[in-house]
Parts: structure tokens; sequence; C-alpha cells
């Protein structure tokens, strides 16, 4: 009797400690208590797999995590009633049940609780998990892409935030520049209060005249451009500009219309204009944010494409080429252009240990050009110790985000010598040599500008040393260049990370494919690109993708190959570290075009990590790089004869006779100089590596150089030879 009397009362207290009870008072209880609750689902699967459970005394977030029994179902949405047992547990700051032990489905369809509304500080911790509304709230960033994130509102005296996930119904959504009652639920993580919208139904417009579609500039030309931009009823069409953001003159059409475009005349080639549109129906006004455009330079626009491996010519269309596919080829161009800068150069780069790069820049310094120059706080950058360089170092960016950049940028503000060049090649030995990379040079002051802009926010200051009290990194930088550029014709976006929604804006451009899409990538782990690329298959476009880290945590490598995109692993001994999409390139009817910069396709890169991005809306470079996607998806994929050529360019006054080729014991090379100027002979593996370089100073007239090359083993080789400040290349095969 005593021992029922024990048993009894031990399943009366298991019974009675799991117990339904209100919300609030499991609120209440201490972490790792065992609570069952029951209340009305205020989301679905819009918010991933937690679900927020509300009753008539408060809210939880149910998360059904590690050793919980089972996801919550499918069919738990808004408006689902249900009882969920499980462990109280708080996750940075956010209380929730996890892991879940049971759930009971009651039913469906109830109607949801009735958001409590008020200002942006009722997203406190009193309210957590609730339905809430904030009225009259307009967004920081009104008039740009939602994509994942944090984005900041206020209603004028209070703020707060609310959180787009990975997979959000609002990723690629306009943010809207009118009047908003925002509705969401009341989250936290580590601390920040924050509101989760769950659709676009979630932001009702409190405005009865707004701006639908944010200004877009179009009609990019030297002294003029037009910005076009809709609202929802008819109205006049304005804009305010000028080169400060105090703006100060204005143009004025009082024609009535949805549809609007003013086009702002009598402006100077290359400069930098900040804008705002409005309009009136009468009564309101509807502005947009203060925006940033160029016009098109006076620069010549020049781009020349490196490839520091070979590419396979069969795909040109028969008047395109990189500018060289080598390695000496490539790092001869960057020197080169340092060489001839005249006022300053900047550098944003990852990592470096070529001597080379920094003694050039060092002798530019030294001969009165202003050279600043930024690194990564976390790489080795070898080549800036021992000896330290005499020109300013600045390191950023602290902590695990990354000062990722790869750009240099030559004499911004002259209009003839402007340089950028960018593209996917650290300064390394690995990066050059090695690993499969590009890079671009292109001629534009413009562009150079606002890559100076971006460069100088993070060196703190406009001045030769960095202003170390004022530098942003990461996260702390804005949005404060322009994105639309037309060089020579050529319209080409700029987009810097984290600050500039650059991930929305590939995914825009990948979703812009008709017919084929290619791409080539080191990293790939961003969900909502991976949706776009899977979006695009199902669309019937031809995509073909390589990425080399399958391995790396969150890949987009499985889904993919889930989903039946035609995409591989770089299974040769060699990296792909490039970071390049091809859109159209086949298409020359459509819109081709290139993605590329230092940019990989991961959340980092795009929401934490210093990066910058440009596209290239070119059916001439399109074809250029698919010639050296080919090359790689030929290897890649076992091709027994695949085509890698080199640019066998010409040196003025130079005249080059390389024999016998193919040979067994020795390449006799015989030249041929007009003028004198130091000539370099290198040897270079077909994968990049140098073997062997002879130093000829002063050479003119003719020369005839013998090269041993019978201990070379069987294959081809690449000889190239630096004449000045001029190079070019020619293959070579040695057979046994």
């Amino acid at each position: 009797m005593k021992k029922l009397i024990i048993l009894l009362t031990f399943v009366f207290a298991f019974q009675y400690s799991n117990a339904q009870i209100d919300i609030a008072e499991a609120r209440t209880m201490s972490e790792g208590t065992t609570v069952t609750v029951r209340g009305i689902a205020t989301n679905g699967g819009e918010l991933g797999i937690i679900r927020y459970v509300q009753d008539a005394t408060g809210g939880i977030a149910v998360y059904p995590g590690t050793g919980s029994n089972g996801n919550l179902p499918s069919d738990v949405v808004r408006g689902t009633e249900f009882e969920v047992t499980g462990e109280l547990k708080v996750y940075n700051g956010l209380l929730e049940i996890d892991p879940v032990s049971s759930y009971t489905v009651i039913s469906n369809n109830n109607p949801l609780p009735t958001p409590l509304s008020g200002s942006p500080g009722i997203i406190n911790e009193d309210n957590e998990a609730k339905l809430l509304t904030v009225n009259n709230i307009t967004f920081d960033d009104g008039g740009s892409i939602f994509s994942v994130g944090s984005y900041g509102f206020s209603d004028g005296s209070e703020s707060s935030t609310i959180y787009v996930r990975s997979g959000h119904p609002l990723l690629g959504t306009t943010i809207p520049l009118a009047t908003v009652n925002l509705t969401g639920i009341s989250s936290e993580f580590n601390g920040n209060y924050q509101l989760l919208a769950r659709d676009e139904d979630d932001l009702q417009i409190a405005d009865n005249f707004y701006i639908t579609e944010s200004p877009r500039q179009i009609e990019i030309e030297k002294n003029s451009f037009t910005l076009t931009w809709k609202t929802n009823a008819p109205g006049n069409s304005n804009v305010r500009f000028g080169l400060t953001n105090s703006l100060g003159q204005e143009i004025n059409n009082a024609g009535m219309t949805t549809d609007h475009s003013v086009t702002i005349t009598g402006l100077i080639p290359g400069e930098f204009y900040y804008a705002q549109v409005y309009s009136n129906d009468g009564n309101i006004d509807a502005s947009s944010t203060i925006g940033l455009y160029s016009t098109e330079s006076n620069s010549s626009g020049s781009v020349r494409v490196y490839f520091n491996h070979g590419v396979n010519g069969n795909f040109s269309n028969g008047t395109n080429w990189p500018t060289d596919t080598n390695a000496a080829a490539l790092e001869a161009a960057i020197i080169d252009r340092i060489n001839k800068a005249q006022t300053s150069i900047d550098v944003a780069m990852y990592n470096v240990n070529r001597s080379t790069i920094i003694a050039a820049l060092s002798d530019a310094y030294d001969r009165g050009v202003i050279v600043r120059y930024i690194a990564d706080d976390e790489t080795a950058n070898l080549a800036l110790m021992n000896p330290t360089p005499n020109f300013p170092v600045l390191k950023g960016n602290a902590g695990s985000p990354l000062m990722h950049n790869k750009f240099y940028v030559i004499d911004a503000e002259s209009e003839t010598d402007a340089w950028v060049i960018m593209g996917s090649t650290n300064m390394t030995d690995q990066n050059i040599a090695d690993d499969f990379n590009n890079m671009v040079v292109i001629q534009d002051n413009a562009i150079a500008k606002a890559y100076t802009i971006e460069f100088e926010e993070m060196w703190g200051s406009d001045s030769p040393s960095p202003g170390v009290f004022s530098v942003k990194f990461g996260e702390s930088k804005t949005d404060n260049t322009p994105h639309l550029f037309v060089s020579n014709g050529t319209l080409i976006e700029s987009y810097f990370s984290p600050s500039d929604n650059t991930a929305a804006n590939l995914s825009q451009a990948v979703r812009s494919a008709d017919t084929d899409l290619q791409f080539a990538l080191l990293t790939f782990t961003h969900n909502e690109l991976g949706n776009a690329v899977v979006d695009e298959h199902d669309s019937g476009t031809e995509v073909r993708g390589i990425i080399d880290n399958i391995t790396d945590q969150g890949t987009e490598f499985d889904y993919l190959v889930n989903q039946g995109v035609n995409v591989t692993d770089d299974n040769t001994s060699t990296q792909t570290h490039h970071k390049y999409c091809i859109i159209d390139a086949t298409d020359t009817a459509s819109d081709p075009q290139v993605i590329t910069g230092s940019h990989n396709w991961s959340g980092s890169a795009d929401s934490r990590n210093d990066e910058n991005t440009l596209i290239f809306h070119s059916a001439a470079i399109s074809n250029i790089f698919l010639q050296e996607f080919e090359a790689r998806w030929c290897e890649i994929n076992g091709g027994a004869n695949c085509i890698t050529s080199i640019n066998e360019l010409e040196i003025t006054g130079l005249e080059i006779n390389m024999y016998p080729n193919p040979t067994s014991e020795v390449l006799k090379v015989d030249l041929s100089i007009e003028s004198k100027a130091d000539l370099v002979l290198s040897i270079w593996s077909n994968e990049g590596r140098l073997l062997e370089s002879r130093l000829l100073p002063n050479s003119i007239g003719k020369i005839q150089e013998v090269i041993p090359v019978n201990y070379y083993t069987e294959g081809n080789y690449i000889l190239s030879l630096h004449h000045g400040d001029q190079v070019t290349s020619r293959k070579f095969t040695v057979i046994k």
C-alpha cells in the first residue's frame, strides 16, 4: 500500500508539473523548466521553423531545436491553435521553448490576437513574442531593396529595427518611401529588440499619396542624366539637385502623371550630383531620399581583362580576347600602372606577400606620389614586414569580419590617367601564380572617384595619413557612392559591401538572365543567390557553375545539385578563387553581363566584410569571361583536349622568332629591338609558376638567347618578355 501511495504521488506530481499554464506564468519560470502552454500561432513558415504562440496573457517563441520530438508540423500557420510542451531556454536573449517534447494541434483558422498598437518604444522585453503594430514610421533606407539583415525605422522620436531573414517574403521588394503602419512580432537578439514582419501585408502604407517606385537613373550622358519614378496617384514631377546634399537647384514640371521623368542638363562630365525627386498631388508632397548620381566622364573607358591561366579561345566571337592570360602579365600590369602613377595610389588589399608590388609602391612614394595602403588586420601581409614600407599602412576590419577588398585606385582625379584595378586576385604568390583568378583594369575617373570615396571611408580621412579616430569598416560604413556609371558607352554597376545591399543587386542581375548563366566561385553559401540560380534553372535558362569550397558550412552546392542545376565542384589541384558570374554571354540580343570583384557569394561577404563588386553590361567582356569559364569547365570535367591559349600581343618595335617549337633540348629566341630598355625573359609553367628568369639590361638591336629546356618535363610552357613597361607572351611545347 505504501508503495502504491508513493507511485500515485509521483504520477500526480508529474502530471501537475506538465499541466497547461498561461504563457505569462511560464515566462516567470527559470531556464530549464518544462512547461506546457497553449495559444494561437502568429506566424507560419515565413520566419523559418520557429513559431511564436500567444494567448491572452503573453507570447513566447517555440523552437524545435536539438533534442525535440520532431519539428512543428508545416500546417502550424497563422491562426493555428496548438498546445506545446518543452523546456524553457534563453537563446541570444530570446526566451523560447526548446527543445519541444510534444505538441498537439487543437484547431485552425482562428482569429489572430489583436496587435498591441503604439510607438516603436513598445518593442521591448515586456512585449517580447507578442504581435505589435507601430504607427506612422518611416524606414531609414526607404527606396532601397530588402535583403537579409536589419533595417532601421523611426516615428520621428523613437526608433527600432526590423529583421529580414533568409527566405523571407520581403526579400527583393522595395523598402517603402512612404509612412507605414508596421505590424510584426516583437523579438530579441543579443539585447537588441526588433520587430519581425511576416510579409508585405505587414507594411500598410499610411499616406494617401506616395512614391511607389524609387528614382531610377537612365540616359546617363556627359552633361545630363534622367531620373524616373512612379507615384500611386497623379502628381507633378520635380527634382532638387546640387553638388552637395544641401542641393540648391530645382527643376519643376507641372504636368500631372503617375510615371515621372525629369532630365537634368548642363552638368559636368564625370561629376557626382546629389538629387532628390518629389511629386505633389495638389495637397501632399511625396519625396525620395537624397541619392548620389554620376554623369559619364571624359575618360577613355578602356577596359583590360587579365587571367592568370589560359582561356579557351575557341569561344571567342572573333573580336574579343583577354588582355593577357598568364601570371607574369597580370603582375606586370599592376606594376606598370604603379610606375606610371603621377599623383596618388590607394590600395585596399586583403593580403600581400609579393615584395615586387610593395617595392613598386615604395618607389612611387619616393618620387612624390601619395601612397595610402589598407590591409586586413588578420592576414599575414608578409610583404609589409621586414622591412616595413615607407608609405602609411592602415589595418582593419577588427575582429572576424574581413577587409576583403582587392583594389587599386590610381590618379583618381585625372580624366586621362585615372585607373581602377580590381578583381578576385590577392597579391600573393598563390593567388597570382597558382589559383584561378581574374583582374579587371578600367580607365575611368568617375569610377575611380567612387572607389576613392569608399577607400577614404575606411581610411578615415582624405589626407595622406589615416584619420585613426574616424575609420569605418564593415557595418559602420554607409551607402555613399553612386551605383551606375556609363564608361565609353558601357553601363557599369558598382557596389561596396556591406553597406550597398550587394547580394540583392546580384540576385537581380542573376534573375535577369534570358538564355544562359555561368559562374565560377570559391564559396557559395548565400541562400537567396542559391534560390535565384534555381529559379533561373527552373525557368529554362541554361545554368552551369563551378564551386570550389563545397564543404563550407551552409554551402549551396548540395541544394543546387538536388534541384538539377548543372553545377560541379573544382576537382583539380588548383583552387578556383574566382567570384564571377556571366549572364547571357551567348545572347547579344539580351543584356550580356559580367559580375566580378572580391565578393564571395556568402552571407559574411554581403553583411559584414568590406568588399567591392562591378557589374559590366557588355557583350565583349561577357565573351572574354566565357572563354575563361569554358577552359575551367573542360578541365574540371575531364576533357582530354581542353584548349587554353595565351594572347600573343605585339610590342611596338620588338620582333620575336622562337624555335624550334616543339623542342626537346633548347629553345632559341631571336629578338630585334628598336628602342633601348631592360629586357626580362621568363619561363612559366602552364599553371603559372615562375620557373626561371633572366635580365638583359639596356637591350637594343638583334639579340639571340638560347635557353636549355632538356631538364623540363614534357608539356606546355609560357615564355614572357618584359621590355620596359610592355609585356608579351608566347607558348611553347617541350617533347621527349
